[in-house]
């Protein structure tokens, strides 16, 4: 299957796709209203809410404006880099979830750890412990997402590091 009909297929399959679809995927956080889904032998995940998806939709949208600059991202409507979406997903909502409970922002030590091999760190910590949930807490805090101080929750997105993947080397090489 190529790629543009791989997007097609899963657009058609998945109409309410999960915008922290790569926070869940790498193991970084659970949903109580994510769905898995099995496309191609590639892993998705679907929303059982739309109010949740709309609010998910709202939330990354501006925590991906607020962290372009610091991710020295130029292009304000163009799509982030892999790498950088998954800052900003996984550090954006620790960032949230570590405000809402009045802890340190900078203390991002159970987000990456060198150890870990890439992906396990939901098995270590499970930073998100749940995306819905943390959404709510939010905007029953703030009583709006545009009242969330994002300047405290970048500090979160920047500090986060996936960790490096061990790379195979290659036997011809030595």
């Amino acid at each position: 299957m190529d790629e543009d009909q791989y997007r097609n297929t899963y657009k058609e399959m998945n109409p309410t796709r999960c915008y922290f679809e790569k926070l869940l995927l790498l193991h970084y956080g659970n949903c109580q209203q994510a769905r898995k889904l099995l496309l191609a032998e590639r892993e998705a995940f679907a929303c059982n809410s739309q109010e949740a998806q709309s609010q998910c939709l709202q939330l990354i949208g501006r925590l991906r404006s607020n962290a372009r600059f610091a991710l020295q991202i130029p292009q304000a409507n163009s799509p982030l880099p892999h790498a950088k979406e998954i800052k900003v997903q996984v550090g954006g909502l620790f960032g949230l979830q570590q405000l809402l409970a009045n802890k340190e922002l900078t203390q991002t030590d159970s987000l990456h750890d060198n150890e870990l091999k890439f992906g396990e760190q939901m098995d270590q910590h499970a930073p998100i412990e749940n995306v819905y949930t943390t959404i709510n807490e939010a905007i029953q805090h703030y009583h709006d997402l545009d009242a969330i101080p994002y300047n405290e929750i970048v500090k979160t997105i920047v500090k986060f590091k996936l960790p490096e993947r061990k790379r195979k080397r290659n036997k011809r090489s030595k």
